[in-house]
């Protein structure tokens, strides 16, 4: 079943497929991914399976080590739409975190 809030504002371009790693809010993680599309103000992405997941996530691009929030707009068996907050200003890039991100034990805050 198919669940859409609202429709994307800006067209996404097809990316080489990358990984990435969505996390809760509070930096728990909760999937691997593969990041398929993105625009300047989101995404798309394929979860091996569906997950029950928050309206807000982080999404971890592990090519670029940039952390991004996003809110869940769509789902559609294993794929999410997410819209970036506040578009490219929400990004950060921290070796820190990528570190934490692809350890054993996947963790933002570090706990």
């Amino acid at each position: 079943m198919a669940i859409f809030k609202r429709r994307r504002v800006k067209n996404r371009q097809r990316v080489r497929l990358r990984s990435g790693k969505v996390a809760h809010i509070n930096g728990k993680f909760i999937a691997d991914c593969q990041i398929f599309d993105r625009s300047e103000s989101g995404a798309r992405l394929r979860l091996s399976h569906f997950f029950d997941l928050p309206e807000k996530i982080q999404l971890f691009d592990d090519e670029h080590q940039v952390l991004r929030i996003g809110e869940i707009i769509w789902c559609k068996e294993n794929e999410i739409g997410i819209l970036f907050d506040d578009g490219e200003d929400n990004k950060v890039t921290c070796g820190e975190i990528h570190a934490r991100l692809s350890g054993k034990y996947y963790s933002i805050d570090g706990s």
